[in-house]
């Protein structure tokens, strides 16, 4: 089976590479993705997939059914962009100002389209149903997963797999681990009023920096005294506006602070939640100061199903790919509502230049790079491997 996946890779050429640079110098934001949306679905009716109806906004779902029974099986990729400022100097980079595929999407979508052409054009390696699932606005709460999930996908897949490339991890490596692998996320948000004043006379005022300021402090000893000691959690101030800049003789009378919440347990990143509006709302009261609490619940923890994480590991094993044993980041990526739903499991696919000419990039940065040429079919090959093993393996 190997080498015949291997010929039908190298038969498909270098398309998976051209479609993934066509789409990095195309990028959009989250919800915001209809041109891309449209040159999947484009390609899908070309290579004669059919479409989901009933799918919610620029994700889209594209199945194929095989001759042979076997189990219903997802592929997913995310295909929004971020909102950054490209600084590399490629021939493909983002013509959309202020736009950048800088975490690896326009890969993952590239890589899925790829796998989808590849089987349609040999229905022979397809058992059961599989599903090709292009999701929108993963970046961006409340992400396109949950959505996905409203519309009833998750009622037709039974296991459903996909790869996030790794932009600091060389080609020729995988991390596919059981368990929590990213972190749940909430966000939150204080407007605080006090009253304002004369700096001479702050006794006629109630500046409100100073229950900010208590927050500042108390909010990142939760981690520290709330929660137990090995779990891994973390509490950001991300954000603090009040005053005028530069005026330096005026109490303000508001100010607004927020920052995020992440755990890789979700019901601990809800406890955490809970105990930060507590403490939001017992020391503005504290300084008779007024609060206003907004807070966002995000995406849970992702927790790899170890059944499907062995197939992944097996098939990694067979191509030769080296696994890695990352420790579990409090990054979030919303497949975790797939998960939650049914047997699933994501893995970080290396894609740092292997040769060590072009230094590895953190994601989410201007300078985010991929090793595509060198990347990209090997990719192409492992989801392949990971289907048709899924086939074997799942009834």
């Amino acid at each position: 089976m190997n080498k015949h996946i291997q010929e039908l890779v190298s038969r498909y050429g270098n398309k998976v590479v051209e479609n993934r640079r066509y789409l990095h110098a195309h990028p959009e934001l989250s919800f915001q993705e209809e041109k891309t949306a449209r040159w999947i679905r484009d390609a899908l009716i070309k290579a004669g997939i059919p479409m989901l109806e009933g799918i919610s906004g620029n994700s889209t779902v594209g199945y194929l059914k095989g001759e042979r029974p076997g189990p219903s099986i997802g592929l997913r990729a995310d295909i929004d962009a971020l909102g950054l400022v490209e600084e590399n100097k490629l021939p493909y980079k983002s013509i959309t100002p202020g736009v950048m595929h800088g975490c690896g999407h326009d890969a993952h979508t590239a890589v899925l389209l790829a796998v989808a052409e590849i089987l349609a054009a040999h229905r022979e390696l397809i058992k059961g149903t599989v599903y090709f699932v292009f999701e929108q606005a993963e970046e961006f709460l409340p992400g396109g997963a949950v959505q996905l999930v409203k519309d009833g996908i998750m009622d037709k897949i039974d296991y459903m797999f996909a790869i996030h490339v790794d932009a600091e991890n060389p080609v020729g490596t995988i991390d596919i681990e059981e368990g929590s692998r990213f972190a749940a996320v909430g966000t939150y948000d204080f407007k605080i009023t006090g009253k304002g004043g004369h700096g001479g006379f702050p006794h006629t005022a109630n500046n409100p920096l100073l229950p900010i300021s208590h927050l500042i402090s108390s909010l990142n000893l939760i981690p520290a005294l709330k929660c137990d000691p090995l779990a891994n959690c973390t509490i950001t101030v991300s954000y603090l506006h009040c005053g005028i800049d530069g005026v330096a003789n005026v109490i303000p009378e508001k100010a607004v602070m927020g920052g995020c919440v992440r755990a890789l347990d979700t019901h601990l990143r809800d406890f955490m939640m809970s105990e930060v509006e507590r403490l939001g709302r017992a020391v503005c009261a504290a300084y008779n100061c007024n609060i206003e609490v907004s807070t966002v619940y995000g995406y849970p923890a992702v927790v790899n199903n170890g059944n499907c994480v062995a197939l992944m590991a097996d098939a990694a094993d067979d191509l030769g790919i080296t696994r890695l044993h990352v420790p579990p980041r409090l990054g979030a990526e919303d497949f975790s509502y797939f998960a939650e739903k049914k047997p699933s499991a994501i893995a970080w696919f290396g894609l740092a230049d292997p040769s060590g000419t072009h230094e590895p990039t953190p994601h989410h940065s201007p300078k985010f790079y991929l090793s595509d040429e060198d990347g990209l079919p090997l990719a192409l090959m492992y989801m392949l491997t990971v289907y048709c093993k899924a086939c074997e393996r799942f009834h």
